[in-house]
């Protein structure tokens, strides 16, 4: 389950830096830049971060879940 929360963790952090990625890309665009380019890239850190919420949220219910039967069998 450690692993789990770890990893959902990791993917928040990846999602929240290429969101301000995108945004410094789009607030300050350059000759190569592509605004819609970056857009989608925040539109996909947003779908990974919600997914990665999700993976918490479960994480949290099946700890749950463990801990009463084991406190029904204890």
């Amino acid at each position: 389950m450690i692993n789990a929360i770890t990893s959902a963790l990791s993917g928040l952090n990846t999602a929240s830096k290429q969101v301000e990625q995108s945004a410094q890309n789009i607030a300050s665009p350059t000759l190569d830049s592509n605004v819609i380019e970056d857009i989608v890239d925040i539109k996909v850190a947003e779908t990974a971060y919600k997914a990665n919420i999700e993976v918490i949220k479960v994480t949290d219910e099946l700890t749950d879940e463990l801990l009463k039967i084991f406190d029904e069998t204890v």
